[in-house]
């Protein structure tokens, strides 16, 4: 449930969205205007009042209704004042999707599945895996904004491989493998690609170089200047690509060893880029390789 109330502190135009208490996120509309969003392909400036999108960052302009025609004309994604803040509470919901979720929903998700396949839960939970780690496993997959509505699919994966390992880095591994034709077609563009940025084989020999497997799992000692160098690096050749995708958000696409590790290095960065490795890419999915993330001699 959202409850909406009003907050004297706040501006005229002005709302916050509050989770727990504690402010996650803030805009501004414009009642009986419009928002013409520039997505990269605006061909000239509409009147009005300038802004940004709240949701994705984007560049925007606030625009009287009688001005739709004009904004859309010069390629400006129009919206009304009402989906810009229900897209933007959607999207923050999606962000925090994994701090919502409790452990009485997923006691309710898995009550859900027993009614369905209760052999599945009967030989699973809490035998092989309990709730609680169940629960760290979903809320890992939502951080990444990986779907888990194939519950069954999640705990089947779990099933054959919490027996040998209870490292949850490694068993989110194996459950978006078996999600892979999921995960491709989150990611597939208008013209059914999926459009990737790939790394130069030094960068991901160096990231590769820095993991440790010890007792408590596979840690990761690379540098932080190491990491903010190809983090930037990487970065650079998003904002690159992105004006001549069409809308479509790229795929950073790595060897299999090094995803968890590479998307960690980039979240605080690009947040809404998605990390696949190879093992994630279904037969039949075509790939474009959009750009190769190299660093310069002197790096």
């Amino acid at each position: 449930p959202v409850r909406i109330r009003d907050h004297l502190q706040l501006q005229p135009n002005q709302y916050a969205i509050k989770m727990r208490g504690n402010k996650i996120a803030e805009g501004e509309v414009l009642p009986g205007h419009l928002l013409a969003i520039d997505s990269g392909v605006a061909t000239e400036r509409v009147h009005g009042v300038d802004t940004t999108e709240p949701a994705f960052g984007l560049p925007a302009v606030w625009i009287a209704e009688d001005h739709r025609g004009v904004a859309e004309q010069r390629n400006y994604t129009v919206v009304e004042a009402s989906s810009v803040l229900s897209t933007h509470l959607t999207e923050t919901i999606k962000q925090h999707a994994d701090e919502l979720l409790s452990r009485n929903e997923v006691n309710r998700l898995l009550d859900t599945v027993k009614d369905r396949s209760p052999k599945l839960i009967e030989e699973l939970i809490p035998q092989v895996i309990k709730p609680g780690e169940v629960q760290k496993i979903l809320q890992m997959l939502l951080r990444e904004r990986v779907p888990i509505r194939d519950l069954e699919t999640v705990l089947e994966t779990l099933g054959d491989w919490a027996p040998r390992t209870k490292d949850p880095d490694v068993l989110v591994e194996y459950v978006r493998a078996a999600l892979a034709r999921t995960l491709c077609e989150m990611n597939r563009g208008s013209g059914g690609a999926v459009g990737c940025v790939t790394l130069d084989p030094t960068i991901e020999e160096a990231i590769a170089a820095h993991l440790e497997t010890t007792d408590r799992g596979v840690l990761w000692a690379m540098p932080p200047e190491m990491q903010t160098l190809i983090s930037q690096a990487i970065k650079d050749e998003i904002e690159r690509v992105v004006p001549n995708m069409e809308g479509q958000t790229p795929v950073v696409l790595c060897t299999p060893r090094i995803r968890l590790w590479v998307r960690r290095m980039i979240e605080g960065s690009l947040p809404h880029i998605p990390v696949l490795s190879f093992n994630e890419i279904v037969r039949g999915v075509e790939i474009q390789t959009k750009a190769m993330v190299v660093l310069s001699d002197g790096s």
